[in-house]
């Protein structure tokens, strides 16, 4: 019993037909998904148990169906297994919480606990304001939807050569840009404009330096997010990396990345990296910055170099590792550049880097803003308590938040006459 409520009500779940079911019934049903689930994870009964705390013939009696699990025993059985609760006892599925689910299952690195933990936040909070507000799906602009048509079909299989996969990342980021209209100039927030087109939501989180972000992309949830820990310059270029990884559909409902990750010397991370450069940095542009600051191709100087990075807004990496791929810079001459440091190139030429953006730590808190307007949305209509803005915002200070949402609310009513 929780709080006055028992069965499936305790657990915040419907009554379903098999609760409603013959005892026999109900047992071999959710036994025969707790067995399947169990040899899609690749687990022994054994390993199953000692997760959970029951002996391996306990767990057998529960897969033939011998031995009902009890309510209080469902959610432990549907974390070790990754799935949801919904889904052991043959409910329908609720997207947002069933991917939640699956994060909070396994053991990952220490690197990785953090981006798991507030990627299973945002998700449960998703499907918190889905299940209050009826809040629809994240939709795709109709130029997204196109990209995401035109890449899936060209691009869906792996290419076999390092060349073929920097080639497919190039045409990718081209097509993108096209669709779009971005022409071959700088782009702006990066995170807004995913969202805009491609029906994900972003979110930038302090995550620390171990970890850069992971993409979520199952069914209708998909989730971007990314480390704000590194320079603007890094975690621009990992948001246009993760987008590559969803727009060719990648392998993997959840991939987690660290800096070794995005690198490796793989065709998928390979592609996922031109597609990043390109769309960051497309060649046209740049020649069109060097051309500007009158360089000849080949030879790029320290002054040039401060200038693309705080044009492009990239990292001395990203930026290095772009100009290697487009041929207008060597390998050594961009590991001589990378060996200079970047902080104190820019000190020399804060003429063409005035912000200094691409090399600052900002450690910014994002909330998609599908989410975030809705939340707020919520709780001013007091359907949606404090606690939730507090996590989705990253909020500590309830009392100043709460005084925040209610006077952005007063002066919407008070300037349009509309009550929200």
């Amino acid at each position: 019993m929780v709080d006055g409520k028992t069965g499936l009500a305790a657990l915040g779940l419907t009554e379903g037909p098999l609760e409603s079911a013959e005892p026999e019934e109900y047992a071999a049903q959710v036994g025969a998904r707790v067995a399947a689930a169990r040899k899609q994870r690749h687990m022994s009964g054994t390993e199953l148990g000692e997760i959970i705390g029951l002996r391996k013939d306990q767990i057998s009696k529960i897969e033939s169906g011998r031995r009902r699990l009890d309510i209080a025993e469902l959610p432990r059985v549907a974390s070790a297994l990754g799935v949801t609760v919904r889904h052991l006892l043959g409910q329908a599925e609720r997207p947002a919480l069933a991917v939640a689910a699956r994060l909070a299952a396994g053991t990952p690195s220490e690197a990785l606990r953090p981006a798991r933990r507030r990627a299973r936040q945002l998700l449960e909070i998703e499907d918190l304001l889905t299940q209050v507000t009826e809040m629809p799906p994240a939709g795709a602009s109709a130029d997204g939807t196109r990209v995401v048509e035109q890449a899936r079909a060209r691009f869906g299989t792996l290419p076999r050569s390092k060349s073929a996969a920097q080639r497919q990342g190039r045409e990718l980021a081209e097509l993108t840009r096209h669709e779009l209209d971005l022409g071959s100039g700088a782009l702006g927030d990066v995170a807004a404009l995913v969202e805009q087109n491609f029906a994900v939501d972003v979110a930038l989180s302090p995550l620390g330096t171990e970890a850069d972000g992971l993409c979520v992309h199952c069914g209708t949830s998909a989730l971007i997010l990314a480390s704000s820990d590194f320079p603007d310059g890094h975690l621009r270029f990992t948001l246009a990396h993760e987008l590559g990884h969803h727009l060719l559909n990648d392998p993997g409902e959840i991939i987690e990345e660290t800096a070794r990750d995005m690198f490796a010397d793989t065709a998928r991370e390979l592609r996922a990296n031109a597609f990043a450069g390109h769309f960051l940095m497309p060649e046209r542009g740049v020649r069109s910055v060097l051309e500007w600051l009158g360089e000849q191709p080949g030879r790029i100087g320290d002054r040039s170099a401060v200038a693309l990075m705080e044009h492009f807004g990239v990292s001395m990496a990203a930026l290095v590792y772009q100009l290697n791929i487009i041929g207008t810079l060597s390998y050594d001459d961009g590991q001589k550049l990378r060996s200079r440091g970047v902080m104190s190139l820019i000190r020399q030429h804060q003429d063409v880097a005035p912000s200094g953006a691409a090399a600052t730590v900002k450690h910014i808190r994002r909330a998609p803003e599908r989410l975030t307007r809705r939340a707020l949305e919520a709780a001013r209509e007091q359907r949606l308590g404090l606690s939730a803005i507090s996590s989705l915002l990253e909020r500590d200070d309830d009392e100043q938040l709460w005084n925040e949402i209610m006077a952005d609310h007063s002066q919407v009513v008070a300037s349009t006459g509309i009550v929200l």
